[in-house]
């Protein structure tokens, strides 16, 4: 008789992250090839607070307004017909083999199905998307409506006349239009918000000073890592519009968001009277990461923009002298590296007085350092940027028959518009390249 006991293998117990024991989240199991299931058992719902654009309100009991969930998704209502085919947008993006389309579910929100869900005692079905500002603690959002055309080949008279109307001298100068963005102020912390009323005033220079005002740049400098964030997903965009011939997309957006609490990590607290520094040493390495994409050679991105994409700057090899040699064999020996929290608590020891609310920048603090944990620990092996663009809105997407296999240049147009901002905004970084 053998005296070995059989035991009952075991299966690994983990550990949840700090940011789904903070939010009471379940564990995620693991698998291969297995599709993402949220869990729906125990799910809260309210409404979106951050919602930008779009609708809120109804004459019956139903909520237009986008709703959040618990478990970090977004449930859009399903209303009218053109959202029934948002619904059916979705689930062929996501089975999909178009090259076209596989490269463009990769730009959009992550999608979980549809369920139906009881709000305000009113039963209706919703679009389950990923929320990709969960994790800011300040999140600066701003929604861009593309295309000079916002309307589909099914509109009715009524509708197109409707469309043309709205935000006209802005989707005519620009081929896109800002129904509404909300940043939170850097220096202040305070969040300010600008409806689609503003958006529809826009028109020539204030269409870029409302982009800059949402990039916290008003009358001081903008941050160039924040720039490139947002240039390097654009680019992405920009390059697939420029050649896909799958789909026509009309009246989507573009969904832009930052966290306010990174920008201000990263370049400081300024304003009109006291302009922020350049991006710190920081920036220079997440920027090192975007050029690395292009480049071997680090970070040597020059600022200018060619017809080609991104243009790099030539590195001369200089030879070392003797007297270069002497010279480094007394250079005093490297700083140790510090972490995020031992640096923002040394700024606080200088800059603290009497007239400083201590209490109040030793909780900021916290809130960016217990932010940078939560990245640090999160699911994912590669914690997000803390700025992203997604393309949103669907419900007047069509994909395009064998016999009309012709870019979107309506969407084409609009994108190009766009990115063409953005690039003169870089380009006013230059001397931030180090």
């Amino acid at each position: 008789m053998s005296d070995v006991t059989t035991r009952k293998p075991q299966t690994l117990r983990r550990v949840r992250s700090i940011y789904q024991v903070h939010y009471g989240l379940p564990k995620i199991e693991r698998e291969t090839a297995r599709p993402l299931v949220m869990p729906f058992d125990s799910v809260e719902i309210q409404a979106y607070e951050k919602q930008v654009a779009g609708h809120r309100e109804s004459s019956d009991a139903r909520f237009l307004g986008l709703l959040q969930c618990n478990n970090g998704t977004i449930l859009k209502p399903i209303i009218k017909e053109s959202q029934r085919r948002e619904v059916d947008f979705y689930q062929r993006l996501s089975t999909t083999t178009d090259p076209d389309l596989m490269e463009l579910r990769s730009l959009v929100p992550k999608y979980f199905g549809c369920r139906r869900f009881t709000y305000n005692t009113h039963e209706q079905e919703y679009i389950i998307l990923e929320d990709v500002v969960q994790r800011m603690l300040e999140p600066c959002i701003m929604d861009v409506k593309i295309g000079r055309r916002t309307w589909d080949r099914l509109a009715t008279e009524e509708k197109i006349q409707k469309e043309q109307s709205k935000y006209k001298l802005c989707k005519e100068e620009y081929g896109f239009c800002i129904p509404g963005f909300q940043v939170y102020r850097l220096s202040t912390g305070k969040l300010l918000r600008y409806n689609k009323d503003y958006g529809k005033r826009l028109h020539g220079q204030a269409v870029k000073d409302a982009i800059r005002n949402f990039l916290n740049g008003v009358g001081t400098n903008l941050c160039r890592a924040l720039l490139l964030q947002f240039l390097t997903t654009l680019w992405k965009i920009q390059k697939w519009a420029s050649r896909q011939t799958s789909v026509k997309i009309y009246s989507c957006s573009l969904l832009l968001a930052y966290d306010a609490t990174k920008l201000r990590d990263c370049c400081g607290e300024g304003d009109v009277l006291t302009p922020k520094p350049k991006c710190r040493s920081e920036c220079v390495g997440r920027r090192k990461s975007i050029h690395s994409m292009h480049s071997d050679s680090g970070s040597n991105f020059s600022g200018q923009i060619s017809s080609k994409g991104p243009v790099y700057k030539k590195v001369n090899s200089v030879p070392l002298t003797s007297m270069h040699l002497a010279q480094s064999s007394f250079s005093p020996p490297p700083a140790p590296p510090a972490s995020p929290w031992s640096a923002a608590l040394d700024k606080l020891h200088h800059n603290h007085s009497f007239h400083h609310n201590y209490e109040d920048k030793l909780s900021k603090i916290k809130m960016n350092y217990r932010a940078t944990l939560d990245q640090l620990s999160s699911d994912s092996p590669n914690p997000s940027q803390w700025g992203t663009v997604k393309i949103i809105d669907f419900a007047h997407a069509f994909f395009n028959e064998e016999d009309d296999n012709t870019v979107d240049e309506n969407f084409r147009d609009g994108i190009d518009s766009f990115v063409e901002i953005f690039e003169a905004f870089l380009k006013e970084t230059d001397d931030q390249v180090f």
